[in-house]
């Protein structure tokens, strides 16, 4: 019964460890990138928000990696970070795109927070 035990928990262990280390390999440049395309594509918006937003992501993408970096991974702090981010966000976009983002995070949060499948 123990080895079985183990045995779970070491395939757990390496399955965590794994589905972290894909996300890794990205720069906050290609992080904030893939993010800003997202939300063009879901809000459809403007070159000057389009710019906007790529440097509203790419500042919070460099954010979460220092705070993904340091060891105690501060949850309070990276949750401030995203709620900064989201009224950030909010000054950018039309009342009808505040709107569809509103919508797609409830969506998400919905679901669990699981990750849409990538290429």
């Amino acid at each position: 019964m123990k080895r079985v035990l183990i045995a779970v928990l070491l395939t757990f262990a390496g399955l965590n460890a794994f589905a972290q280390r894909q996300g890794e390999f990205r720069t906050p440049e290609q992080r904030a990138e893939m993010q800003t395309k997202s939300l063009t594509e879901q809000l459809k918006l403007t070159d000057v928000q389009k710019e906007q937003v790529y440097t509203l992501n790419l500042e919070r993408a460099k954010q979460m990696e220092l705070a993904r970096k340091e060891q105690n991974r501060d949850r309070e702090k990276m949750r401030a970070s995203t709620e900064a981010y989201n009224e950030a966000l909010s000054k950018i976009l039309t009342p009808e795109q505040q709107e569809t983002y509103k919508k797609s995070m409830e969506e998400r949060r919905s679901r669990g927070g699981e990750r849409r499948e990538r290429n």
